[in-house]
């Protein structure tokens, strides 16, 4: 039986090729939209969560809406949940100075408040692992997960 070259290196990328592309995270050029927010996973910042104003209060790579890790350590946890209870119920006044104790990280909606709809994304999120967040590795800072560069 003769097998021609061409035939052995399809097959050999049809068997390696198959299961790294169920791996790969978003690549650039890809139009998928996971979440249905309007802005494509590669360019997303939430991958799951439909949150098409992309705020990110701490810079991390991950949006407010998949980050209620208010220490950055990847987790949400009882020491994220004690810092939500301090800022809770308290907000931005604009230009004049903040309520003490009003946490931009964990004003999930961007409401300006730290309230209900908050705890609600809150507890979504509690003992979760932050994001994943569709920005390759190099554009997200520590503790923000996503899918591999």
């Amino acid at each position: 039986m003769k097998i021609s070259l061409m035939a052995l290196v399809a097959g050999f990328c049809l068997v390696v090729g198959l299961p790294l592309v169920a791996t790969a995270g978003p690549t650039p050029g890809d139009t998928t939209d996971t979440d249905l927010d309007t802005i494509t996973n590669v360019f997303d910042n939430c991958l799951n969560d439909a949150n098409p104003d992309q705020k990110d209060v701490d810079h991390d790579g991950c949006g407010n809406v998949c980050d209620s890790d208010g220490n950055n350590d990847g987790v949400v946890n009882a020491s994220d949940f004690t810092a939500f209870k301090s800022t809770y119920l308290k907000g931005d006044n604009g230009p004049l100075p903040d309520d003490v104790g009003y946490d931009a990280d964990f004003d999930a909606t961007c409401e300006g408040v730290v309230n209900a709809s908050d705890f609600t994304v809150f507890k979504g999120n509690y003992l979760l692992v932050t994001g994943p967040s569709g920005f390759p590795g190099a554009n997200r800072q520590p503790g923000c997960n996503g899918p591999l560069p």
